[in-house]
């Protein structure tokens, strides 16, 4: 059985997830995920395309309902944050 992560508050604090580890992201289009150490496997609902990113690079999730953040074969620190839709968003 999986253990899932708490969502960090503020947003801005890293998380740290064991290999396989889940963060669960609830309603995110906006946030941008940025993997500090390890690589994520990134699952969002209603996308049929998963996304794996690695220390240095981020994603930022385009969709609302529920995003799940795995850690991938080893531990790995990640901070989500706001990210750069939501500044394109109250913009227009």
């Amino acid at each position: 059985m999986q253990k899932e992560a708490a969502m960090p508050n503020p947003l801005d604090m890293p998380v740290y997830l064991r290999a396989s580890q889940l963060l669960r992201v609830e309603e995110g289009a906006g946030f941008e995920v940025k993997c500090l150490q390890g690589e994520l496997w990134i699952t969002q609902e209603g996308d049929q395309q998963d996304r794996l990113i690695r220390a240095g690079e981020s994603l930022v999730l385009d969709r609302d309902g529920l995003s799940l953040v795995t850690a991938v074969g080893e531990p790995a620190l990640l901070i989500v944050q706001p990210g750069r839709v939501d500044a394109l968003r109250l913009a227009a």
